[in-house]
């Protein structure tokens, strides 16, 4: 059995919805997100390819028999046939996740930067989702084990910004929803989702996410400017544990 892929450049620019195989003569691919207002993000792909075995690698790809889905930006899949094992790692580059004006109300916040955060989430999932096509039968049918990674490229990952958005969500849960009645019951339902959307804050923050009712630890690579790629930059090692 074997996956309908393409070969690859390391400077070829990566179509959408793609399977590449990478070469191991040839390990280092360059993934590149230009924008118009701003310098590109670029990062270096670099596979580490068993003997034997082979690397994939996918730019936004998607499932098309699943309408409305989102994808991640890169999927690479490393395949050790002789010890029968898949090393899956899946990102998602973002400018940023953590620029956002402390100033703003809760509910303001929580329009912005949680949502934010649950649509990168939403992205990893539906990810997850599309490559279980490519790796499910090998792992079902062919008794492959499968070590599934998430991670996040980004110019800026700060944490204590992240924290103090915790406890600015925190603080709307002071009040007391005790012999309220009806508004009681309501702020019982709003609170419940402010409580929600604290656990997903905090999680990010210390790089936890929870996918598909399975946590899983988030990878940060931080983005870095660099003269000779006139961009912002970071290299990624991909392979094998």
């Amino acid at each position: 059995m074997e996956l309908n892929v393409q070969s690859i450049k390391s400077q070829e620019r990566l179509k959408r919805n793609k399977l590449y195989q990478v070469s191991a003569d040839d390990p280092v691919i360059t993934w590149i997100e230009e924008h118009t207002d701003s310098e590109p993000e670029i990062v270096d792909i670099e596979f580490n390819v068993p003997q034997g075995g082979c690397a994939v690698l996918a730019n936004e790809y998607r499932n098309k028999d699943f309408r409305k889905s989102k994808a991640a930006d890169i999927l690479c899949m490393v395949f050790d046939h002789e010890n029968k094992r898949i090393s899956t790692q899946i990102f998602d580059s973002k400018r940023t996740m953590t620029a956002f004006d402390e100033t703003e109300t809760a509910d303001e916040l929580r329009r912005d930067i949680v949502k934010r955060i649950k649509e990168f989430l939403l992205q990893i999932q539906d990810s997850i989702i599309h490559k279980d096509g490519l790796t499910v039968p090998y792992v079902k049918y062919y008794g492959y084990k499968e070590h599934v990674r998430t991670g996040i490229i980004t110019r800026e990952f700060d944490t204590e910004k992240l924290k103090r958005l915790e406890e600015k969500l925190r603080d709307t849960l002071c009040v007391s929803s005790r012999n309220l009645g009806m508004v009681g019951m309501k702020y019982d339902i709003a609170a419940s989702g402010i409580r929600k959307d604290i656990e997903i804050v905090q999680n990010f923050r210390k790089k936890k996410i929870c996918i598909l009712n399975r946590e899983m630890d988030l990878q940060v690579y931080l983005l870095e400017y660099a003269d000779k790629q006139h961009g912002y930059y970071v290299k990624i090692g991909v392979g094998m544990d």
